[in-house]
């Protein structure tokens, strides 16, 4: 049942400060560990759609690629693909291959902010170039202005 190829899993996008706080402290993180794995959805409206799952963002939209949609009652309906609004999910099942627990804790890893690349250091350099090349421009500007006199 499972197609997952390590392409699929390892692209990271950026996401917003808003989605990845949502990541973090929800279980959506575990969910985009089912990117390339074939799954099955259940929706509030009882519908249950089973397919590949291609994308799944901070906030759990899901994006789904050769989906079957069963009702209750009624016949399945074959799509090529569908996007399912997180607050519409009521349970997603999870593929036995996976461990949920290192699947939840690598996609953490992933999308956790490291307080060391982004700390009082970096910005110090950060503003010691900008203070030099505004010295460089005003030292420039200076010697045409001596120049043109």
């Amino acid at each position: 049942m499972s197609s997952n190829t390590g392409a699929e899993t390892s692209a990271c996008r950026t996401i917003s400060g808003f989605e990845r706080q949502l990541f973090e402290r929800t279980l959506s993180c575990m969910a985009r560990e089912l990117v390339g794995y074939n799954t099955t959805i259940e929706l509030r409206n009882e519908v249950e759609i089973t397919g590949h799952v291609k994308h799944v963002d901070g906030l759990m939209n899901i994006t789904m690629t050769g989906v079957v949609s069963r009702r209750p009652y009624g016949d399945p309906i074959h799509l090529e693909h569908i996007h399912i609004h997180s607050r519409n999910i009521r349970f997603v099942h999870i593929p036995d291959q996976i461990n949920m627990r290192k699947a939840i804790v690598n996609q953490l890893d992933l999308h956790r902010h490291d307080s060391r690349l982004y700390g009082t250091k970096v910005r110090e350099q950060y503003v010691q170039k900008k203070r030099s090349e505004r010295e460089a421009i005003m030292e420039k500007l200076k010697k045409q202005q001596t120049n043109n006199d």
